[in-house]
């Protein structure tokens, strides 16, 4: 059976990236002991949940997702989970030995050998849906989420006042939801928080299950590589980075070519988030994120503890670790600290030989908001900026970034993405001018005058 834990629990025992199992199917008792529907519940609303206190099921429960779509997607990033895809989906009496044929005996769990799966988003997303599709409609999808509700629930310890709204599950004591369809109620809505709000920045997701994260933090295997990743590419292509003479200005050319690094895009501009809330995933709502950080927690491209976080990269994973442990005990003096992370402040003081020798233990745990320098046309254009995340646990760092109303998150999730594409377009809020590179106005040329 379930086995119950308060939220506080988990995060202290790390249990979001655990195998202990947290859903129990009413409808099919076996698939309850496949690791990997289990991990892939885990990825799509269980962790949201957790971190960020609200997750959508909307396009699941109301069968959005196309089955060729989803098909052609798995078989393009190679996954075994293609298989699924194939033929027509079982329904809940017959999706046990569907799943049995299909990725064989091996995938089911027993009390000595847990499989231990690393999913992506994708074949999470691709794994739910597959379950979902086993009702044979939304009323027994409403039903099956309301007893996944009941479980969060649960593991909530029954104290939280969670909700179910147009396939969004949500914790109203902590969030407040707003459905928003066009570009003048987002206009209005933003406009009425600046005031009290302060410096806000944005970011679009275009789904809303997308935790806030960088791309180097999504991945393990990407993390505990990152040294590895971040010299072999300045190796390889040494001409690009010729003119970059810091360690973020090497960190913004290697996001701009796609490289997965600790830097996270955000915008000042509200509609150029909403482009990205809607460019994708038209089958689920998008996210316009807001971004209300302290004015302490605001810092120039030119700041010293830019350069120290910037500077991480550098070093290997292990080495990040000792830095981290270090900075997160309160036993090591500020003095000491210091002593012990000397190769750090050797490396900060190459890119700023004036930099006094001190790094505060703070700073090295805690994520900033980096302005950028309008020094491509890509930035120029999309209005943007950056989080900066240290080494402190992403997701919960950032989560403290986002803007609040009366002490809840306020979440902005987005209906009918098409139409808010149309009124954007009148505003050339389009791919062709957030990525004014050649090749990515070719593409938008062609597309937009052959649809």
């Amino acid at each position: 059976m379930l086995q119950l834990m308060t939220v506080n629990h988990y995060f202290e025992t790390d249990m979001l990236l655990g195998v202990n199992a947290f859903f129990y199917f009413y409808f099919f008792d076996d698939l309850y002991y496949i690791e990997d529907i289990q991990q892939a519940f885990r990825n799509v609303c269980l962790d949201k949940m957790l971190s960020d206190g609200y997750f959508d099921m909307s396009a699941y429960i109301f069968g959005r997702l196309k089955k060729e779509d989803i098909y052609a997607r798995l078989v393009a990033s190679k996954s075994r989970y293609a298989v699924l895809y194939q033929g027509r989906f079982p329904n809940k009496n017959t999706a046990s030995s569907v799943w049995r044929q299909k990725m064989g005996e091996e995938s089911y769990n027993d009390d000595t050998n847990s499989s231990q799966c690393e999913l992506t988003y994708l074949e999470s997303s691709a794994i739910v849906n597959w379950v979902y599709k086993t009702l044979k409609n939304s009323e027994e999808r409403n039903t099956f989420t309301k007893d996944l509700l009941g479980q969060i629930k649960e593991l909530h310890g029954i104290q939280n006042d969670i909700r179910f709204s147009k396939g969004v599950v949500y914790n109203a004591e902590k969030v407040e939801i707003h459905f928003l369809s066009s570009v003048s109620s987002v206009n209005s809505y933003v406009s009425s928080l600046k005031k009290e709000a302060g410096t806000l920045f944005f970011r679009g997701h275009a789904d809303p299950n997308y935790i806030l994260r960088p791309s180097i933090m999504r991945t393990p295997r990407l993390l505990q590589n990152e040294s590895k990743i971040y010299h072999e590419l300045i190796i390889n292509c040494p001409d690009d980075f010729e003119k970059c003479h810091t360690h973020l200005e090497k960190l913004v050319k290697m996001q701009h070519y796609g490289l997965p690094t600790r830097l996270l895009d955000i915008t000042r501009n509200p509609l150029v988030a909403l482009y990205f809330a809607c460019e994708s995933n038209p089958e689920s709502y998008g996210e316009l994120v807001l971004i209300s950080p302290e004015n302490h927690e605001i810092k120039y491209p030119q700041s010293d503890t830019v350069s120290i976080l910037a500077s991480l990269p550098v070093f290997s994973y292990e080495k990040q670790q000792e830095f981290g442990r270090l900075a997160s005990d309160p036993t090591v003096s500020q003095h000491d600290f210091n002593k012990k992370v000397v190769r750090l402040l050797h490396e900060v003081r190459l890119e700023k030989p004036a930099f006094l020798s001190e790094i505060k233990k703070d700073d090295l745990v805690s994520s900033f908001i980096v302005y950028a320098l309008k020094n491509n046309d890509r930035i120029i254009k999309q209005d943007g900026a950056f989080i900066l995340c240290g080494l402190s646990d992403g997701n919960r760092s950032l989560e403290e970034f986002r803007y609040r109303e009366n002490g809840k998150k306020v979440v902005i999730l987005i209906d009918g993405k098409k139409k808010l594409l149309e009124q954007l377009e009148t505003f050339s809020i389009n791919r062709a001018a957030l990525f004014p590179e050649i090749e990515c106005v070719a593409e938008y040329l062609k597309n937009k005058y052959t649809s």
